[in-house]
């Protein structure tokens, strides 16, 4: 097997396993699809550019050894995942206090900032979502590796995977995002949309917490 055909394979091995990963719900999901929610489907493509942008970020943190870095010292680790937690639970507070308060709409105005140099909002929320996940970091240096084959540059290889789970999550993402945005009538609608936020306050709590708890 030549060098082209066994990183084609590799690559194809990745997309599979990566393909399933993505479409675990988890912190990733619950901030599109809030997203979409709130903002309708434009700013739900952005949230999905803002995980594809996150998921590379870890591929490059992992190719230049910052994630290994970062899994290694537990100091790091224990700061970093601290970060971590504080920003999923401050999700969790934004969605309890819109379903206290009945916010139907209002943080879609975010989206609309007069400053040119402002992150437009849905990307940004889903991007420090994806790069405040040091479950990523591990993830791509502890899975990642196993599917390079020997006598294949790592860096290269790293960045192709990286750059395969990035585009996949776009894709489900985007799929994901249309299809809530497009029944963004209904779900907002008072009664659904307190329940909405109440079920996106508890996911993001619990990933909060089952991150503050790991050990």
């Amino acid at each position: 097997m030549t060098t082209i055909d066994t990183i084609a394979a590799a690559a194809g091995a990745y997309a599979v396993a990566a393909a399933l990963i993505t479409m675990l719900p988890g912190p990733d999901t619950a901030v599109v699809l809030a997203t979409a929610i709130d903002g309708g489907r434009r700013a739900a493509a952005r949230a999905a550019f803002g995980v594809a942008t996150g998921l590379l970020f870890w591929a490059l943190a992992a190719s230049v050894g910052l994630a290994t870095l970062l899994r290694a010292s537990a100091e790091l680790y224990g700061i970093f995942r601290l970060v971590c937690v504080a920003y999923l639970l401050w999700l969790a507070a934004r969605s309890v206090r819109a379903m206290v308060t009945r916010r139907v709409s209002g943080m879609g105005a975010a989206t609309s900032s007069p400053s040119r140099f402002r992150i437009p909002w849905g990307y940004r929320r889903a991007l420090l979502t994806a790069v405040l996940n040091p479950k990523l970091g591990v993830f791509f240096v502890v899975f990642l590796p196993q599917f390079i084959p020997e006598g294949v540059p790592a860096f290269g290889m790293t960045m192709l995977f990286g750059s395969i789970q990035a585009a996949e999550a776009l894709i489900w993402y985007l799929a994901l995002g249309s299809i809530a945005g497009a029944a963004r009538a209904a779900l907002t609608r008072p009664a659904v949309r307190r329940t909405l936020d109440g079920l996106a306050a508890g996911v993001f709590a619990f990933f909060g917490g089952r991150l503050a708890l790991d050990a």
